[in-house]
């Protein structure tokens, strides 16, 4: 987390959260969801408009991070800690959004990284969602790999055509 964020957290600690104004697409695209707008409809509008501006989704990415409870534990609702004011993200999903990458020291190896450009070290489970999405349980919590991403990975089926399991970055995983 930013230092200038911890600095406004510690000045107002007593801002409200918000929620239902930033959104996580299956892509890992941020929108805002101006719900001040003249004439709002939230079937209308209520999906947002993408953040474009590369300084603010950095600041998102950041920023970013799993709700704990009193013992530390996620309480599976993510958030962005805006200066003293935390932003609680609807996500279509999951909170992080998966990329397979080269390396950037050496392009023969590959990494998995999340959309707000972390690296992922290790893989705790691979899941497959109702809707075919390759869901994986991370270090840095639940992701959805990327589609674009799909063609990387290794899928084995059963006679019953059910995924069984899948390679990923040299690694074969059960799916549950």
């Amino acid at each position: 987390m930013d230092d200038t964020v911890k600095q406004a957290m510690a000045r107002w600690p007593q801002v409200p959260s918000v929620d239902g104004w930033l959104r996580l697409d299956q892509r890992g695209i941020w929108h805002l969801i101006d719900r001040n707008q003249p004439h709002f409809n939230e079937e209308q509008h209520g999906r947002g408009s993408p953040i474009t501006n590369a300084q603010i989704i950095d600041f998102i990415g950041r920023n970013y991070e799993a709700e704990r409870n009193e013992e530390g534990q996620p309480s599976g609702r993510w958030y962005w800690q805006n200066g003293p004011q935390r932003v609680f993200v609807s996500y279509e999903i999951a909170p992080l959004i998966l990329r397979i990458l080269q390396d950037k020291a050496d392009p023969t190896i590959q990494r998995l990284m999340t959309h707000t450009g972390y690296l992922i070290e290790e893989i705790f489970e691979v899941s497959l969602s109702g809707t075919d999405h390759l869901l994986i349980n991370t270090n840095l919590g639940p992701g959805l790999l990327h589609d674009l991403d799909l063609a990387q990975v290794d899928m084995q089926f059963d006679a019953a055509d059910r995924l069984v399991s899948v390679e990923l970055l040299g690694k074969r995983w059960a799916v549950r």
